[in-house]
């Protein structure tokens, strides 16, 4: 590596932090625009004073009401419902332990991948639905094969922990049936645990004035769902495909990374990522950093990377592809020679559309199901 260059991107990575894109102290605050209201929410399982209290946003004879529950002893193996309306809901067992995902996995016999759902519980389960993933008992029809989500399932919409629990209830069923889910960290994931709340919606804040707790506490390390997505990656290699949530910059491709350390040291720093960006550890200080960050990057769909830098990346992970989300595309779609395909889709204007890798063919899928060669 060129010393000098190496020499200005450690002075540049310890001064002030003027592309973070997140603020220093975000304030819980109401948007004016916003009309979403006190609504189904829930639950949220806490861990707390050596208890278990389960608190949730249920209807009431007149209004909406929080329904608080305190557990002593064991939580593990037990139900809980997940309300999405007046007529539907679903139930998950919380887990007997949570397990730190592996980066590296084989490539099954077939992968679908989607992005960026943002609490768009209805679009992502009517995909999952009609792709044939799940049938309408939310039961895992998929077998073998396994289902890739990568980031951003987190604030804009009114189903966020909704969704959460429906992919922790969707990789119970995966095992089960010789199947795997992949859950990969995107931006709102880790801004969300980083007390970064500019993308919450109302609804959110009123539930939580409900429950008489601080919206930010609901997915801190005393949480099950904050323990559950501590476990989660950044970047996971799958077969000859790199997935993240947005690419690999020009500026970590010099660090020459190793995807089993940007997954281990981002991990201890889920929780502050304003001291990752202090750090010492130039890898976590660069991966933290928004400009620079596998989980903000654009470069790829904006296709400002050089191709010799993204063929670097390709080169030191060993991969012939790369899935991102992040950016919006009108359909699912190749960059760069193909060499990028780039899955965020518009979930809430009703463009739902996923990776599916089968056969050695890569097709966008749809909504109801139906699967085009990418172009």
């Amino acid at each position: 590596m060129n010393r000098l260059f190496l020499l200005l991107l450690l002075l540049l990575l310890s001064a002030p932090d003027i592309f973070s894109e997140e603020p220093e102290f975000p304030a819980i605050e109401e948007d004016s625009t916003d009309n979403s209201t006190s609504d189904y929410d829930g639950p949220y399982v806490i861990y707390r004073n050596g208890s278990t209290i389960i608190k949730q946003v249920i209807k009431g004879t007149n209004d909406f009401a929080c329904r608080s529950d305190s557990i002593s002893g064991f939580i593990e193996g037990k139900l809980i419902t997940c309300n999405i309306n007046d007529s539907l809901s679903f139930v998950t067992i919380i887990k007997d332990t949570l397990v730190v995902e592996n980066p590296v996995y084989e490539m099954p016999e077939k992968l679908i991948a989607i992005s960026d759902i943002e609490g768009n519980f209805g679009a992502f389960r009517e995909f999952l639905i009609n792709n044939k993933v799940i049938n309408s008992n939310n039961q895992w029809i998929y077998g073998r094969g396994h289902l890739v989500l990568n980031g951003d399932f987190f604030d804009r919409g009114l189903n966020v922990t909704e969704c959460l629990w429906f992919v922790y209830h969707l990789e119970q069923e995966a095992v089960k049936n010789g199947g795997y889910v992949h859950f990969i960290l995107g931006n709102h994931e880790i801004m969300n645990m980083n007390d970064d709340i500019r993308y919450v919606r109302n609804k959110y804040l009123k539930n939580a004035e409900l429950m008489d707790e601080d919206y930010r506490s609901f997915y801190k390390q005393n949480t099950e769902l904050g323990r559950w997505l501590e476990t989660k990656n950044i970047i996971e290699k799958i077969g000859d495909y790199l997935f993240l949530h947005g690419g690999i910059s020009e500026e970590l491709n010099m660090l020459n990374p190793v995807i089993e350390d940007i997954n281990t040291k981002s991990r201890n720093y889920y929780y502050s990522s304003k001291a990752a960006r202090q750090s010492g550890d130039t890898l976590v200080s660069t991966v933290f950093r928004s400009k620079y960050s596998p989980f903000w990057y654009r470069g790829y769909v904006e296709e400002t990377i050089k191709e010799e830098s993204l063929d670097l990346t390709l080169k030191i992970f060993n991969v012939n592809k790369i899935v991102v989300g992040h950016t919006i595309v009108d359909d699912v779609r190749y960059f760069y020679s193909k060499k990028v395909i780039g899955i965020d889709t518009d979930h809430a204007e009703g463009d739902t559309e996923g990776l599916l890798i089968e056969n050695g063919s890569e097709f966008r899928v749809d909504k109801t199901g139906i699967k085009t060669l990418i172009r």
